[in-house]
């Protein structure tokens, strides 16, 4: 039997866009100075040299797709088209054509994201916070998630994982020195210090993630070695920093003396510090 495919990107950005009511049908010229950027955007990394590639070409051509905005105070906020704008602030435009639509607050973020996903904008990490924040403020599950931006859910469960890395190997992965098929197989060593030392090895010798396999059971193996020899207590802080490093999707570090000591949790971005501030309110985030 002929099974049917998941559309390429569930609910279009087209299809959502539809359903919300315009103010005015009519496409109208705004000042620049008027728009805000969307709050709920997951891309936190524009690329200053596209930026200044499409600010050329918006000085001779001019912009033909107008940006989206919703009316906000006495402001415009942006709901599609936040490169745009910023392109066209570097072009030194004062108008640009936009449409104005009424969006709810809990729409904003699935637009965002759907229209990143659909220009393929948005580095893995980006797009791992970005699901995440949906499944969290409309709380969905994953197959949920996964319906809505038209990606399988063990797309968007492994997608997830990225953001278990420490916040150093969450910005090598954002920046690109690191591919995704290299983060998956650091997220399966325990040891923090081994994951930043492979990492390094990695952009340093530009390992394959054949050859990073092969390297990790090298490593493991005499790490084994050495653990037998250590104190019970230190393997206990070891473990259960790895432990709280798992549960809360970042670097986490005890550092004892005597009976008292330090514990210390590490964050990447305003982003992931504000994840992790509603992590620490509610408790470590559970797997769905």
């Amino acid at each position: 039997m002929t099974q049917l495919k998941r559309p390429a990107l569930g609910r279009g950005l087209t299809s959502l866009m539809s359903q919300m009511a315009p103010e005015d049908a009519n496409q109208r010229e705004l000042p620049l100075g008027s728009m805000v950027p969307n709050r709920a955007q997951p891309r936190t990394h524009f690329d200053e040299a596209a930026l200044a590639e499409l600010a050329e070409s918006l000085k001779q051509h001019g912009m033909v797709q107008p940006i989206v905005v919703r009316k906000v105070g006495d402001k415009f906020e942006i709901i599609a088209g936040e490169r745009r704008w910023r392109a066209a602030r570097k072009a030194g435009l004062a108008m640009a054509p936009v449409i104005i639509k009424e969006v709810p607050d809990d729409k904003l973020l699935e637009i965002a994201l759907v229209e990143n996903i659909q220009r393929q904008e948005l580095n893995p990490i980006e797009e791992a916070t970005a699901y995440w924040q949906l499944g969290e403020h409309l709380r969905l599950t994953q197959e949920q998630v996964a319906d809505r931006v038209g990606k399988s859910r063990p797309q968007v469960a492994n997608t997830l994982r990225l953001l278990r890395l420490p916040a150093e190997l969450k910005a090598e992965v954002a920046d690109g020195r690191l591919s995704t098929g290299h983060a998956k197989v650091l997220l399966g060593v325990a040891d923090l210090r081994l994951q930043e030392q492979l990492a390094q090895e990695v952009v340093d010798q530009q390992l394959s993630v054949r050859a990073l396999e092969a390297r990790i059971q090298q490593l493991q193996k005499q790490t084994k070695a050495k653990s037998k020899k250590k104190h019970p207590q230190e393997l206990f802080i070891k473990a259960a920093a790895e432990e709280l490093t798992q549960s809360w999707g970042t670097r986490v570090e005890i550092k004892a003396k005597g009976k008292t000591g330090t514990l210390v949790m590490h964050y990447g971005s305003e982003g992931e510090l504000d994840r992790l501030f509603e992590a620490l309110k509610h408790g470590p985030a559970k797997r769905r």
